[in-house]
């Protein structure tokens, strides 16, 4: 077990056979919160009026990894967010203490029943527990809201289940649908499930220097286990926490893929930062896409890129006026 904290959050990795926690009683939210969506909001909104009305913490549990990768770990990297940036996004909705469940072989087999107790009970002691009304548990998901509510009746746990969020279609709002938005570049409708732009955070990492040559600097990320967004040009904000540990807020132009004029190393999220000339090397950057500009395509040489380059981050300049 291990736990580090930072500004007003508490985040803990925690797994079956480790032991309890210790925090005290809780009112919790349950769920896999990949990209922390709308619906998600909602289940966390519920949960912090009753964290107000109680005054016990506001926690958390979340698993990692996601189940479908260790159920499908031969499956393309699909997260909306890494593990950071998750932690940030609760924070920022009043969440104190983020639990990361080991999600592992132990965990698959608990029954229901064992899940609650174990968990839920004997690690965690939560005394108000929330989740989506889909939210399934234990082995085979054999666990359901409606069981779990009859268990938490009988144990002195008051379950809460939440509608699922709909959009102006009728449609729920979904992780898979809003991954579906991205692969496909539609980035307005992936913010109007997420309720801010879609986003790309990691540490700035070193490139081939190619952008210098081209005029066009570039800050580079890695997607690790992140969803790739279509490939091509975006407009662009970024957070940039800088050597100091300050957060500034920039604008750029931003290219996501293969870099098939170049080269092909494996994709890439290369930010030309506007106005914009310091070493940033090490420096944690989240890039959030705020308009999709055009498709990845090769040109006939670096002069063609370049031109493309130029034009592009003058389209970005205007979006982001």
């Amino acid at each position: 077990m291990s736990e580090h904290q930072h500004g007003q959050l508490h985040s803990f990795d925690w797994a079956v056979g480790d032991a309890p926690l210790g925090l005290g009683d809780l009112v919790c939210a349950i769920g896999n919160f990949d990209g922390v969506h709308k619906g998600h909001q909602e289940v966390i909104a519920a949960a912090r009026t009753c964290s107000e009305a109680s005054g016990l913490p506001l926690a958390v549990v979340t698993f990692t990894p996601h189940p479908r990768q260790y159920f499908r770990p031969s499956d393309p990297p699909f997260l909306l967010q890494n593990k950071a940036s998750k932690d940030s996004c609760l924070q920022a909705l009043g969440v104190t203490i983020v639990i990361h469940v080991r999600f592992d072989q132990t965990l698959q087999e608990l029954s229901p029943e064992a899940f609650v107790n174990t968990v839920l009970l004997d690690a965690f002691s939560i005394k108000h527990l929330f989740a989506g009304a889909d939210f399934a548990f234990g082995k085979g998901r054999a666990g359901s809201m409606s069981s779990l509510t009859d268990m938490g009746q009988a144990l002195g746990v008051d379950v809460q289940p939440v509608i699922l969020c709909t959009d102006e279609r009728q449609q729920a709002v979904s992780s898979s649908r809003i991954r579906a938005a991205l692969r496909e570049g539609q980035v307005e409708l992936a913010r109007d499930m997420l309720g801010r732009p879609a986003s790309v955070s990691g540490v700035v990492m070193m490139g081939d220097q190619r952008g210098r040559l081209l005029d066009f600097p570039t800050a580079n990320l890695g997607l690790g286990d992140c969803l790739e967004p279509a490939f091509g040009v975006y407009a662009v904000t970024a957070d940039l926490v800088d050597k100091a540990g300050q957060v500034r807020r920039l604008k750029g132009v931003t290219n996501i893929g293969r870099r098939p004029t170049v080269n092909d190393r494996g994709v890439l999220v290369e930010t030309h930062l506007f106005d914009f000339d310091e070493d940033i090397y090490g420096c944690v950057l989240t890039v959030h896409l705020q308009a999709f500009l055009r498709a990845e395509q090769k040109f006939d040489g670096l002069y063609a890129l370049r031109a493309q380059i130029a034009e592009d981050a003058a389209q970005a300049r205007q979006i982001l006026k």
